[in-house]
């Protein structure tokens, strides 16, 4: 048997932003810089037994979420993806234990998983802009129907997710960022508890 690589963990932090357009020229201001910028659509998958937010919050290690992704580059061509984010730490949701694989059709992708044991429980549009900074990347995003926000990530090895939590901390407050705006689990839960189960998705 092959040795297992060093398992990926992925440290971010989020916060919500007044103003999407501001905090732009913040980071260009201290001379971060942008990289890319491109439209993603994601769909949130869970088990068919599942029918209220209780069902699919994430807290016991162990759990998991399935997004399907698609993304799209100007001047490019889609990328499609499906990811699971693990909880290693009970309810800690600024660092998981992550995989992701590219696939080629969306559509037969999201068929695969509704008609096995999964199917979509909520989805999201959103316009994101990614900056760099060392070893963080910078995503500011204008989501549809709810706002701005930024999400500031590391890949981190295990037993270095609070050194790498200090350091996104350090850089938000820098860029004027309060404590008040920052979100303890993620953006994407306070969407999925507006949302689950009470958007029509179509596949």
């Amino acid at each position: 048997m092959q040795q297992i690589k060093s398992k990926n963990i992925e440290v971010e932090i989020r916060a919500r932003l007044d103003n999407t357009t501001e905090f732009r020229k913040v980071l260009n201001t201290i001379g971060v810089k942008q990289v890319s910028s491109l439209y993603v659509h994601d769909i949130y998958f869970c088990l068919k037994t599942a029918n209220k937010v209780e069902d699919v919050e994430m807290n016991k290690i162990g759990s998991y979420s399935l997004r399907l992704r698609k993304s799209k580059k100007e001047g490019e061509n889609e990328h499609i993806t499906i990811n699971t984010k693990t909880i290693t730490n009970y309810g800690d949701h600024n660092a998981w234990e992550e995989h992701e694989v590219e696939v080629n059709d969306f559509l037969e992708a999201a068929e695969i998983l509704d008609t096995t044991e999964f199917k979509p429980f909520f989805e999201l549009e959103k316009t994101r802009y990614v900056y760099a900074l060392d070893s963080m990347e910078i995503c500011v995003e204008d989501i549809i129907d709810f706002g701005g926000a930024v999400e500031v990530e590391i890949m981190s090895l295990k037993g270095e997710e609070n050194s790498a939590k200090e350091k996104i901390l350090d850089f938000l407050n820098k860029c004027n960022i309060s404590n008040e705006h920052i979100v303890p689990k993620s953006i994407t839960n306070i969407i999925m508890k507006e949302r689950a189960f009470k958007q029509e998705i179509t596949i």
